[in-house]
């Protein structure tokens, strides 16, 4: 299903690379319902954080008490401590099938910037495209990151620099899709971000 998609579309716009692209937008745009109740879970969180954190050094030595507390004060705000994984638990089995996609034989032969669609920058140092992806995703990375509400635990902080490790490991076809959904995820958090603070200044 997902390879006649790729190709279809590939066959539209003349280029795989274009598909690609047009691919992981369309996904993203299928996700954006439970990207919304991520942002809105984020807020949530970000408002309860001096609430969550005396619960954190009360029940400092019972994480059980402490896991029940945060869940029960989290959905008597309308939320869930996982609401904000909802967007990539969802992609993933869909992740999975395009990665298979991407080092299959339907991507070789067919090229951006002079490099093969399945080509990685960690067996190719040379390779123009490979860097670029990367250092595309290092600025999204960053982006994403300092637009995160403060009191966002550090791990989260670190796992926005996750693709960025992975990248020169992956095939270029998989690093065309990252940047992709990385830019979408800026993009997202920009306007949501703008939204929250429209919202606040008319409080």
């Amino acid at each position: 299903m997902l390879h006649h998609v790729l190709i279809a579309l590939a066959g539209a716009l003349g280029s795989v690379p274009a598909a690609i692209v047009v691919a992981t937008l369309l996904l993203r745009a299928a996700l954006l319902p439970l990207s919304i109740r991520a942002y809105r879970a984020e807020r949530v969180r970000a408002r309860l954080a001096p609430r969550l954190a005396a619960l954190r050094e009360r029940h400092a030595r019972e994480p059980v008490v402490l896991a029940e507390k945060t869940a029960e004060l989290m959905r008597a705000e309308g939320s869930g401590p996982f609401a904000g994984l909802l967007p990539t638990l969802a992609q993933a089995p869909i992740v999975w099938l395009l990665y298979r996609e991407f080092t299959g034989p339907g991507m070789h032969g067919h090229t951006v910037l002079g490099a093969d669609l399945t080509a990685r920058l960690a067996a190719h140092p040379a390779l123009l495209a490979g860097w670029l992806l990367v250092a595309a995703l290092a600025a999204i990375a960053l982006w994403n990151v300092r637009q995160l509400p403060a009191g966002t635990p550090r791990l989260t902080r670190l796992l926005s620099f996750g693709t960025v490790a992975f990248a020169p490991f992956a095939p270029v076809a998989a690093g065309i899709y990252l940047v992709t959904s990385g830019a979408w995820t800026a993009a997202e958090r920009w306007w949501f971000r703008g939204r929250a603070t429209a919202d606040s200044g008319r409080l």
